[in-house]
């Protein structure tokens, strides 16, 4: 008998797709419907069908405590009346308190919703389409929110109100045969591989190929790698994925990105809230970073392309999560170009930087200030106790021009604090920089085998640590 609290895979509820899927082919088509989205996706990690929903997809999660969210699907054929529609919003609640931060949405797939209840799909669309226009404005986007949020509660009052407004997604969609199963797919096909021109009979076989391998899996995991195979082998040609893997980093000034795996250091970009105590830096981004470069390496990735906007104390962070060291490149973006990190320097590569070396240390470690265009140095030694002759000064007066440069300049750096810390011997080293986000990543990709250092960025006229790269 099985007497677990929650929805389980032998359980009457965990069964019944399995019962009925013989003459259920609304699931099996919603499913082929998404396999593209998910697979130009980076994160998307496998599929099951039928296994404790009618289908769910599996995403790697740097954020999560299990390092993985699934995206879960319940397809009905029919439309539900309003008692039916709560009685699956309440069934996703049931597992979500049986199973939490497992799911990262819930979405209910049926042909329409009853008449009482067509404004939850174009009312979550409308919010959705506007938060990139209000993004930068934060009242305006917490009031849409904030209507939004007491529609739903109001209609489904108290927890599975919150519950909804949070995780529930609902997607119209009618295919009551073959033809439009098939139309659809073929639609969505279209829409995240536009650049491919492929005939509309090899997208019919992709669906029909993909028909095959999904019902001859049922209840068993099917990877990414085996979905792009079939999709490739149908179409007769490569899908056109990146070449770098995408990584955006998210600050509190841009929006998710669904083509890349997000980094959310949205709650250390400064401004009022100031940054995070150190322990914070490394439990909410230093962490994840960990766990993503980790992740990569068993998929054998070795490039990635960051984007989105970020601090300087997370552009270092950055560059040393993925640091050469581990085998990684990077096409660090700039306003003008990328700089990537193996864009080796050439003969007058290296621009004139003014070094002055520290004569000794300042409480056991070495004190380093890194500028390009502006020198910290000076405001290093008015804002704190930290003499002068114990700071290592690294001085480029000068715009950092190109990728080379880069290359060339952080050679230079670390070949002279590696001098450093083989005279001086420090415990820990504490790093002031001033200078592009870029140069700060490709510094960091190169940050290796030097003693634990402490970050700092210049908030309210002085220095604040912030991350300890160790």
């Amino acid at each position: 008998m099985n007497d677990t609290k929650g929805p389980t895979l032998i359980d009457a509820r965990g069964m019944g797709g399995i019962i009925a899927i013989d003459g259920f082919d609304y699931q099996l088509w919603d499913c082929l419907a998404r396999i593209p989205s998910w697979v130009s996706n980076p994160v998307f990690e496998q599929l099951i069908f039928e296994g404790l929903e009618d289908h769910e997809a599996k995403f790697f999660s740097p954020h999560s405590p299990h390092r993985a969210v699934l995206d879960r699907y319940q397809a009905k054929a029919s439309t539900l009346q309003p008692a039916g529609v709560k009685e699956v919003f309440e069934n996703f609640q049931t597992y979500d308190e049986a199973h939490p931060s497992t799911a990262r949405v819930h979405t209910l797939v049926m042909p329409s919703l009853p008449a009482t209840l067509s404004w939850f799909t174009s009312d979550k669309n409308r919010v959705r389409k506007a938060r990139p226009f209000y993004a930068p404005f934060n009242t305006i986007t917490a009031a849409n929110e904030d209507g939004l949020r007491s529609t739903i509660v109001s209609t489904y009052p108290g927890p599975l109100g919150e519950f909804v407004a949070d995780t529930v997604e609902v997607h119209e969609r009618n295919m009551p045969d073959l033809a439009n199963a098939m139309a659809t797919f073929t639609t969505q096909f279209n829409i995240v591989f536009p650049q491919l021109d492929v005939s509309s009979r090899k997208v019919e076989a992709a669906f029909d190929a993909l028909a095959k391998l999904v019902r001859n899996s049922v209840g068993a995991p099917i990877g990414r790698a085996i979905l792009i195979e079939t999709l490739e082998t149908a179409i007769g040609t490569s899908l056109p994925l990146p070449m770098a893997f995408p990584l955006n980093v998210r600050s509190d000034r841009n929006e998710q990105d669904e083509a890349s795996l997000e980094i959310d250091a949205s709650g250390f970009s400064g401004g009022d809230a100031g940054y995070p105590a150190p322990p914070v830096w490394t439990t909410d981004l230093l962490t994840p970073l960990s766990a993503t470069s980790q992740w990569l390496r068993r998929h054998d990735v070795v490039r990635i392309a960051p984007r989105g906007s970020y601090r300087l104390t997370t552009a270092f962070a950055l560059g040393w999560s993925f640091r050469s060291a581990i085998g990684f490149e990077i096409d660090i973006p700039t306003r003008d170009s990328l700089w990537p990190t193996d864009d080796r320097p050439v003969e007058g590569s290296l621009p004139d930087w003014s070094i002055r070396p520290a004569t000794r240390l300042h409480g056991g470690r070495l004190q380093i200030a890194i500028g390009v265009i502006r020198d910290p140095t000076a405001t290093l030694v008015a804002s704190t106790e930290i003499p002068e002759d114990a700071i290592m000064s690294l001085h480029l007066p000068s715009a950092m021009m190109s990728a080379k440069a880069s290359q060339a300049s952080v050679g230079h750096i670390k070949h002279k604090i590696d001098q450093a810390v083989s005279s001086l011997r420090p415990v820990g080293i504490d790093m002031y920089f001033v200078g592009p986000a870029a140069f700060a990543v490709a510094l960091g990709h190169r940050w290796n085998a030097f003693p634990p250092t402490q970050l700092h960025e210049f908030v309210a006229n002085k220095y604040s640590p912030t991350a300890i790269l160790d």
